[in-house]
């Protein structure tokens, strides 16, 4: 049953990851419109679409074997914590708008961080 909801889980992070990455990689210009992140760098929208695809690789990684790659759980636990917490920060710097599609996220975030330590957490 955890297997499943850990599977289910790892696709939803990939998908999260990957379409960020696809958009700062290719469209930087739809950030703004579809996410709510002002495009204010070109060159570090760029740099965090590669980043952004690199986590979602780990994300791929993991679903291929989860017994053999189960400390990379806590990458991507750390990957969603940061989604979950970095915004808010932001927020309150007053750097972006407290819209539904920032705060939406948020608890998705926080729902795959818990899922993800405590697979990462199981005895092997």
């Amino acid at each position: 049953m955890m297997s499943n909801v850990l599977r289910v889980a790892l696709c939803v992070g990939a998908l999260i990851d990957g379409v960020v990455a696809i958009f700062a990689l290719f469209l930087p210009q739809l950030m703004g419109p579809l996410f709510d992140i002002p495009l204010r760098d070109p060159a570090v929208t760029t740099i965090a679409g590669g980043e952004f695809l690199v986590a979602a690789f780990i994300y791929v990684v993991l679903l291929r074997d989860l017994e053999r790659f189960r400390p990379l759980l806590w990458l991507v636990a750390l990957d969603q914590t940061l989604a979950a917490v970095l915004p808010g920060l932001e927020i309150a710097r007053g750097h972006i708008a407290a819209t539904f599609k920032t705060l939406a996220p948020m608890p998705i975030n926080a729902a795959l961080v818990v899922v993800y330590v405590l697979a990462a957490r199981k005895p092997q």
